[in-house]
């Protein structure tokens, strides 16, 4: 598996999967389409927002968007394409991007993701990595599950 940050001609194909990744989730936001066939993305690539790309070869399994402000990363987005899934691909990328951005981190899980919140308790621990789990009440997303943990 080849890591890639999001820039350039890369952006394409991270906006492509994005729109995968929201069709997916649409069953749990209830978030239809434009006029156009494409889904609004809640997340930008920007100044804080950095976009990493996964690929087999020359196929893009998997995008992430890691919101960063100095020492502190929250995972904004993460998917991996279904075909790639249960081959622990997924973890590995994010484990790459962890020991890349040593800080304190945070993921969160809307309710009703419950496959994401099983992939990250997973994904931590595989990694040996402490962290707490809480529920809240998020502004935009309503009840989400969070783990908070320390990289580094």
């Amino acid at each position: 598996m080849e890591i890639h940050q999001v820039v350039g001609d890369l952006v394409k194909t991270y906006m492509n999967l994005a729109q995968a990744y929201e069709a997916e989730f649409s069953l749990l936001t209830g978030k239809l389409p434009g006029k156009d066939g494409k889904y609004s993305l809640d997340t930008p690539l920007d100044e804080v927002h950095i976009g990493y790309l996964a690929f087999e070869g020359d196929t893009p399994i998997a995008f992430a968007n890691i919101y960063q402000s100095e020492n502190t990363y929250e995972i904004c987005e993460f998917y991996v394409v279904p075909a790639a899934r249960k081959r622990k691909l997924g973890s590995k990328f994010i484990a790459s991007i962890w020991k890349s951005h040593p800080g304190s981190w945070e993921v969160k899980q809307i309710q009703g993701a419950d496959y994401a919140v099983n992939f990250w308790r997973s994904a931590l621990t595989s990694e040996g990595i402490l962290y707490s789990e809480s529920e809240y009440d998020d502004t935009y997303w309503g009840k989400v599950n969070r783990q908070v943990f320390d990289v580094g």
